[in-house]
């Protein structure tokens, strides 16, 4: 099979992860699950991941068509939904053959922080600016928000550096009215292996990388091997710009991060003269990593505005609309009062 849904067993209702418990739910029955329940009440599911796809794929041009497998109704999605609901029966539909080979994820970050809370945080964030449109945090428009796990390319590497230099130690003292300098010259050297973890880079042009930059760091010592049910419930997707692109990013990354440790570790000196800085990276192994993140956009004024948050931290970022009418409407009482206040003043100086 090519589409994946997973199923409680004791009623036969879609089973979803459910962040704030951190388990697998049935919303008809209440039934819970563990993640070693579903493994092994799936086994046979996930060892079929490599399987080829079933005829009931169509491809379009960046758009691919398959059969719900709980209603039958068509499913459509573009050529890089890895995981995502069936829009009549709204049951969570992993398309797995998208989850193979070269784009079967090494790492995740489950979710843990669910859809109420992120709702919170959005109405945290808006709530504090009286000039945002109303309905850009009504019931609806809260409803919108998506949780979404994004694809990214995380580097373990190890780096050799080869560091020369010459710089000064200055020290300035006094002594009752003579103030001394002392200035010693010193041959700096910083050699040898360092090893930097975790370089995450977006593996993906349908986003921007500034949002999602707002909304890092991820606690990366949480990662944990890639499991196909966390991803119900959610949507997700797959990288679209591959390792051999990435792999120039990642090195840019770990070459300003090294100097930027040089830099630390020669900070006390004066006047430095550079005689030698050479950065080489000796090894790289890039894991593909799918990361939680809540996302809501807005059309407002024919402008799009996207809010993120992080769904293991909870950290938001994001831009807020402004209503012009509210904001004109405030300036403009502001303004007559004013006047009003220098006519009156003016009155009474006269």
């Amino acid at each position: 099979m090519s589409i994946r849904s997973y199923k409680c067993p004791n009623c036969g209702a879609a089973i979803e992860f459910k962040p704030a418990k951190q388990k697998f739910a049935c919303d008809y029955c209440l039934s819970e699950y563990t993640e070693q329940e579903i493994a092994d009440i799936y086994k046979d599911l996930e060892e079929d991941v490599k399987e080829k796809p079933e005829d009931n794929i169509k491809e379009l041009d960046h758009l691919a068509s398959y059969d719900c497998n709980s209603c039958g109704a068509t499913v459509v999605t573009d050529d890089t939904t890895t995981s995502t609901f069936c829009y009549y029966c709204h049951n969570p539909v992993i398309i797995s053959d998208r989850l193979s080979g070269s784009f079967l994820p090494n790492k995740m970050i489950p979710f843990t922080i669910d859809k109420e809370k992120a709702q919170e945080t959005f109405l945290n964030w808006t709530t504090k600016n009286k000039f945002v449109p109303k309905e850009f945090y009504s019931s609806s428009q809260l409803e919108k928000i998506t949780g979404m796990y994004l694809p990214y390319w995380w580097a373990d590497c190890e780096v050799n550096v080869d560091y020369k230099g010459e710089g000064n130690i200055v020290k300035v003292w006094k002594e009752g009215d003579m103030e001394y300098t002392e200035t010693n010259k010193y041959n700096i050297v910083r050699k040898g292996n360092i090893q930097i973890n975790n370089v995450e880079e977006l593996a993906f042009t349908k986003i921007s990388n500034e949002l999602l930059d707002g909304i890092a760091p991820y606690d990366e010592s949480q990662a944990m091997n890639f499991s196909m049910p966390y991803l119900s419930g959610f949507f997700a997707e797959q990288y679209n710009i591959s390792e051999e692109e990435i792999v120039p990013k990642i090195e840019e990354q770990v070459r300003k991060y090294t100097n930027s440790l040089i830099n630390d570790s020669v900070s006390e000196f004066k006047d430095i003269n550079e005689t030698n800085n050479k950065t080489e990276i000796l090894s790289k192994t890039l894991n593909y990593t799918l990361l939680p993140a809540w996302i809501l956009t807005y059309q407002y004024d024919g402008k799009t505005y996207v809010f993120a948050v992080n769904g293991q931290t909870g950290k938001s970022f994001g831009e807020l609309p402004i209503n012009n009418k509210k904001l004109f409407g405030v300036a403009a009482g502001i303004f007559a009062f004013t006047s009003i206040a220098l006519v009156l003043g003016g009155m009474l100086i006269w």
